[in-house]
């Protein structure tokens, strides 16, 4: 599939509740990559207000390609996965959107 790095958004088949089937999913590449593993963290196009862990993801936050409609990273929904399931990359995220993601995910582990 080739190489992954940090601020990429990927489509990621993630898994239904009950196990029977998957549904591509964006995430957002966290890390580069680590052997064949990578950390990844979903992105969603809903959003509970009252939840503090998500940064507003703008179409105008993307570059190299879009996301469809304007979405939200879950910045306490992280997993490491191996880089062989994922299906394609979409976009990247610019530097500043980057980096409030991580500040939020600095925030949450301290």
């Amino acid at each position: 599939m080739g190489s992954f790095a940090k601020g990429e958004i990927v489509l990621f088949p993630f898994p239904y509740t009950d196990l029977t089937n998957r549904k591509l999913r964006p995430c957002l590449v966290l890390s580069n990559e680590m052997n064949q593993d990578i950390l990844l963290c979903q992105i969603t196009s809903q959003n509970n207000k009252e939840d503090n862990y998500c940064v507003a993801l703008l179409k105008k936050d993307t570059k190299k390609g879009s996301l469809q409609i304007n979405s939200f990273i879950r910045c306490n929904m992280l997993f490491t996965a191996d880089k062989k399931q994922i299906a394609r990359k979409i976009c990247e995220i610019n530097k500043n959107k980057y980096l409030q993601v991580f500040n939020k995910i600095t925030k949450i582990i301290r």
